[in-house]
Formats: structure tokens, sequence, C-alpha cells
């Protein structure tokens, strides 16, 4: 039971031979925002957000990154039906 069979995990595209195929998200859960890229980003954060500044959050938040062979305690297997 590792990422790479897991339903919620993406597998990244890439060659036949490239390190990125064996990388994915974990989308069990929403994006989590960076609270250290935010700081660098925003400093002044508190203000309404611009265009420009929305930018800066969409690009300080991600899914977490895994490899194929990971795993943890929320794995659901690719049979499952998701609930939303």
């Amino acid at each position: 039971m590792t990422c790479a069979s897991c339903l919620f995990w993406d597998r990244y595209e890439g060659g036949p031979h490239s390190l990125s195929t064996k990388m994915g998200d974990c989308r069990r859960r929403p994006p989590l925002i960076s609270e250290t890229l935010m700081a660098r980003r925003m400093p002044g954060a508190g203000i309404e957000l611009s265009d420009e500044m929305e930018l800066d959050v969409y690009v300080a938040s991600a899914f977490p990154v895994t490899h194929e062979t990971s795993w943890c305690g929320e794995y659901g297997t690719r049979n499952e039906v998701p609930l939303c």
C-alpha cells in the first residue's frame, strides 16, 4: 500500500527514464500554503489582495509531493468511490 497505488495520488508525467515519473502529488487534502514562501512573497500580510498578490498565494501553495514508494495512514484503494 504505497502512493503509487493510492486513489489520491497523481503521478507526474515525464519521459520513460525520467525521475519525475516516480514522483507525484498527494491530493487527499487541499493544497497547503507554505508560510515560509508566503512571508517572502507577501511581507505585509493583512492587506487587501490585488490580482498580483492572489497569484503569489497560488505560487506559495501546493499539494504535498511524494515518491511512489512512500506511504501514509490515509491510503485509499483505486477501487473506492471518492466521497465527493
